[in-house]
């Protein structure tokens, strides 16, 4: 009887029953397999299919609506449920093989990932947003907590979601730098280099534009209360599109009401919102990601002049990022036309509060003792790509005062790679990243090809630069290959007390640190380490510490923590696979290379917490 009735119910309002976001795919697809009617209501329902896609993947929204700004034919939307769905099991399976085949490696370089390509690029038959079934995909799993998650498969899915996204911005980078001058607006190139450096974030340009747009609005309120009569209230709404999307050349107001506005934006951003240039973490990665520096208020004088830039010309109003030797300012004139060469130039000091600086009153910037402004006047204003590969130079010193030991060469990595991509025929980069890539063990193959690439392009000299690098890859690559070899298995003698995965704390520093490995003095010491002669009767510890550092330990030095707690490193994924609240559980890789500490370690918890389970 119940199911008569559902059946009678109107085909719009079953629809409308099944759109409730208490029920997802598979409901629906039970539903419609229990008779004819109802699976060709379901079948047919492209709405029921598209609001079902959203309300489980919604931050796949924005790019569905940006191809159907492009593309005018109609989408199946059951299709696109079932596209991303298999995209995003093909990329699950290949993530549970990458320990499996990578464990061996310190950090991957993007040769490693070339398995990944055909799931997510279009050349290579993938569905046209797959990149964004798998991105949004490899968040998730990032976001869940992950006290609860597979800490392999999250430690690789943050390697995954980097190489993706770094693709997919080098193909924007591209895109925007082949932009008209007047196209390329410094938040954009602000927002790319964001995205590159936060990969596990969601970031949208849409997002940021939004966050620019409300302080423009909130700008516009204050201006109506000081000066209602302003101009710009009685300024169509396109004006102000056109504004926002383009670098405009000329003040558009008089010079009185210019003034009028960027007073009053100085007032909401400085004093109402509460921005300010963060001189105390000067080089924080955070100051230079203009997403973070619109949520948190503080910034660097880069960040910052883009954020004011960006709102002032969504106003009407143009100013010149200044890229000065020791600081960067906003240029500002009371107007741009071809007089403007003998008015005088106004410089907007964004760090300190947005302060309007001549010759007569400037400050004297970094404790110089000649005024900035009177020695660069005549500098001309820094392009959008020189802002960004000054964002892309702090973000190399950010990286390498980062404090936290476990994810500083990541950064570093990070930041090399992105001034490589705004500057791709600078062989000193490559040269860094070399140096780097020796460090961490990476494969040279990939700076290889770009040393191929770049020398085309290059003249005599540094042809003949690049042409020496390369072959000093060839030949530390041709090395590396020969000198690979395959951990064996560590076998316990009665000397080993502790085991992989247990949580000690130091006994002389008192900090917190988990087991990755164990090695016998003896075989170290053969390593040319004359420091462990005095120890030989005792195994050393890898560790990782809680604040991302990593330290060899003799065993007389660690004891079992009495109150186990998280360890805080961003490795930790590479080895164990979960906490359990008194030890890590050590990944099938890291297991097979210490296959008698299971036993061990069991005993041990047991001993310590009897209380507690050791899964």
């Amino acid at each position: 009887m119940a199911s008569d009735t559902v059946v009678s119910l109107p085909e719009e309002v079953i629809v409308y029953i099944l759109e409730d976001s208490r029920l997802g795919f598979w409901d629906v697809n039970n539903f419609g397999s229990t008779c004819k009617h109802l699976y060709k209501i379901v079948r047919d329902s492209n709405k029921l299919w598209r609001t079902k896609l959203y309300q489980r993947w919604p931050r796949l929204k924005e790019a569905y609506q940006r191809i159907n700004e492009s593309d005018s034919y109609m989408l199946n939307w059951k299709e696109e449920v079932k596209a991303s769905i298999n995209s995003r099991r093909k990329l699950l399976y290949h993530l549970t093989l990458m320990s499996r085949k990578h464990f061996e490696k310190e950090e991957l370089s993007n040769s490693e990932f070339k398995e990944f390509d055909p799931l997510f690029r279009p050349e290579e038959g993938a569905h046209p947003l797959a990149y964004y079934f798998l991105v949004d995909e490899l968040i998730s799993l990032i976001e869940r907590p992950a006290i609860v998650s597979n800490l392999t498969h999250r430690y690789y899915a943050v390697k995954i979601v980097r190489y993706l996204k770094q693709c997919h911005l080098r193909n924007e980078w591209q895109k925007f730098i082949s932009l008209p001058q007047e196209k390329q607006t410094l938040e954009y190139g602000a927002t790319i280099v964001a995205q590159w450096s936060q990969p596990e974030r969601h970031i949208l340009y849409s997002y940021i534009s939004s966050l620019l747009d409300s302080i423009a609005d909130q700008t516009k309120e204050l201006l109506r209360e000081y000066y209602p009569r302003h101009s710009i209230f009685s300024t169509p709404e396109d004006k102000f599109i056109f504004w926002k999307n383009n670098i405009i050349d000329d003040n558009q107001w008089s010079v009185l009401e210019t003034r009028q506005i960027t007073d009053t934006l100085c007032k909401v951003l400085f004093e109402r919102l509460g921005f300010y240039g963060n001189s105390e973490m000067y080089y924080s990665s955070e100051n230079s990601f203009i997403d973070q520096v619109l949520e948190q208020k503080s910034g660097n004088p880069i960040t910052l002049a883009i954020i004011f830039e960006s709102v002032a010309r969504r106003l009407g109003i143009r100013c010149e990022p200044m890229s000065f030797p020791s600081h960067f300012l906003l240029r500002w004139k009371e107007t741009y036309g071809p007089e403007s060469e003998d008015g005088e130039n106004f410089y907007i000091d964004v760090f300190n509060g947005g302060q309007f600086l001549t010759k007569t009153n400037c400050l004297r910037i970094a404790g110089l003792p000649k005024c900035q402004i009177e020695m660069y006047d005549n500098y001309k204003p820094a392009t959008a790509v020189e802002a960004v590969t000054k964002l892309a130079n702090n973000l190399e010193v950010a990286a390498r005062q980062h404090t936290h030991l476990d994810s500083r060469c990541t950064r570093v990595l990070s930041a090399l790679q992105l001034q490589l991509m705004i500057q791709p025929n600078d062989i000193n980069t490559v040269s860094r990243l070399g140096r780097l890539y020796r460090k961490l063990h990476m494969n040279l193959i990939d700076l290889v090809k770009v040393l191929e690439n770049m020398e085309k392009d290059l003249d005599d000299v540094l042809r003949r630069q690049a042409n020496l690098l390369s072959r000093t890859f060839q030949l530390r690559l041709q090395i590396s290959i020969l000198e690979k070899e395959i951990k064996p298995q560590m076998r316990r003698i009665p000397s080993v007390k502790y085991a992989i995965g247990l949580i000690m704390i130091h006994r002389l520093h008192g900090y917190l640190c988990v087991i990755t490995g164990w090695q016998l003095c003896s075989a170290l010491s053969q390593n040319g380490d004359d420091d462990l002669e005095e120890n030989l009767d005792q195994p050393f510890y890898y560790v990782f510490e809680n604040n991302g550092s990593f330290h060899q330990v003799i065993q007389e030095d660690l004891l079992l923590a009495p109150n186990p707690k998280w360890i805080n490193n961003y490795t930790i994924g590479r080895y164990f696979y979960a906490f359990t609240g008194t030890h890590y559980v050590p990944n099938e890789e890291a297991a097979s290379q210490y296959p008698e500490d299971e036993a061990v370690r069991n005993e041990l918890i047991n001993q310590a917490f009897p209380n507690r389970s050791t899964k």
